[in-house]
């Protein structure tokens, strides 16, 4: 089978997020149980286009990109409109360019930047893969409508919309997602499979939680600084634990900082025990996970984070927020912990209760963490269900019982 991504971002590239991550790990996977894959993705200097082999992955990286990135390019107002003056030749292109390559057999693009508007126009089955919409609201769960913050991308959000809503084939990398979807924008149910983002176990298993008895506690979130991520209810939660006493302890946020960050900074920069590490490399997280006393996850909603599958595979005691994907991750009291959202005081009892829990149950439920994640969320167990998936589709469109 020949398999094609379409994903702006592909690594190494200076804007690549979740869904590159994702693309990486499942382009490679399927590459290896046997099939053919192609990656159409943008170059970060949009003047500039290439071909090249990623260890048995052909990859495109097309010009013409309708983003700018600063690091590249120097910004101006008019360059700033791309998205708007390159949406549709952009994509004219990335239909184009596979239209070329002649022995598709499925194609998979994320809703997110509506970069399957022209694949329609194709004769090769399409599957939109659900992320996360850039409208859809974080903190009440629900459709964003047109406002001053979302002025810039809200256009293309509705290009996105417009995209699911027409998508004969959808996978959701969560339940959660799969119904906002249903709710909000009316995709029947039949239309949408869940498949779960996976993660490469072999690679990351060096990094092993052991639970210590002594010295400061060490609490960990990882992930963008925002507000929607909760990293201000957890700073509040910590400073309620900190008032009292019980036990000694370090936040350390790691991630992507900004605005926000530089807010919290300001209002917690001087107690002892807050501390923003800022971004720092794959490997470099993987082992504070491992050395972690407990990781925290206190989002608003989340579809799937990676990093919560990430600190579970490492074994890390995993407190996260019931609202959206963490809830189909981690079973409650068994392999991790899971609070609502948006209340600090909540978090800081759970936290103070779970810092003292006895060492066996802490080493068990790290043990069980590790267990479901290399069963469920596996690359080999995700590119099976992947492959099943793709076949599916491929013969609904033939209209026949064959195989591929």
């Amino acid at each position: 089978m020949h398999i094609c991504f379409v994903c702006r971002e592909y690594p190494p590239s200076l804007r690549g997020g979740g869904i590159a991550s994702y693309i990486k790990e499942m382009s490679h996977g399927l590459h290896e149980a046997g099939h053919k894959v192609t990656v159409i993705c943008a170059s970060d200097d949009t003047r500039k286009e290439e071909q090249y082999d990623d260890d048995g992955v052909h990859v495109i990286r097309l010009k013409g990109g309708d983003f700018i990135i600063p690091q590249v390019e120097h910004v101006t107002l008019l360059k700033k409109l791309r998205t708007f003056y390159r949406f549709f030749s952009y994509r004219r292109r990335i239909a184009e360019t596979i239209r070329l390559l002649k022995d598709v057999d499925i194609i998979e693009v994320p809703e997110y930047g509506a970069e399957g508007y022209y694949l329609h126009r194709l004769s090769i089955p399409v599957v939109t893969r659900l992320h996360t919409p850039m409208l859809l609201d974080h903190e009440h769960f629900s459709l964003q409508h047109l406002n001053k913050a979302n002025l810039p991308y809200y256009w293309q959000g509705r290009k996105e919309l417009a995209e699911i809503r027409k998508a004969k084939y959808v996978t959701s990398c969560s339940t959660s997602l799969k119904q906002w979807v249903y709710q909000y924008l009316h995709v029947p149910d039949e239309r949408m499979e869940v498949i779960y983002n996976p993660i490469r176990t072999k690679d990351e298993l060096q990094c092993k939680w052991q639970w210590q008895p002594h010295g400061v506690k060490q609490i960990l979130f990882a992930g963008t600084i925002c507000d929607w991520k909760g990293c201000g209810d957890l700073a509040a939660a910590c400073r309620l634990l900190n008032e009292n006493g019980t036990v000694k302890f370090q936040l350390n946020l790691v991630g992507k900082t900004g605005k926000y960050a530089a807010e919290l900074q300001k209002e917690y920069g001087k107690e002892s025990w807050f501390n923003i590490v800022g971004k720092v490399s794959r490997e470099e997280l993987m082992k504070m996970y491992a050395t972690a006393d407990l990781v925290c996850f206190p989002s608003w909603w989340e579809n799937m984070p990676m990093v919560c599958i990430e600190a579970m595979l490492c074994g890390s005691i995993v407190l996260g927020s019931s609202s959206g994907g963490m809830s189909e991750i981690i079973t409650d009291g068994k392999d991790g912990f899971l609070l609502p959202p948006k209340n600090p005081e909540a978090w800081c009892s759970k936290i103070e209760n779970i810092l003292h829990m006895d060492g066996e149950v802490l080493q068990s439920i790290s043990m069980q963490a590790q267990v479901k994640i290399e069963k469920q969320f596996g690359l080999d167990t995700i590119v099976n269900q992947t492959i099943q998936y793709y076949n599916k589709v491929i013969l609904l469109e033939k209209g026949n019982d064959g195989n591929i």
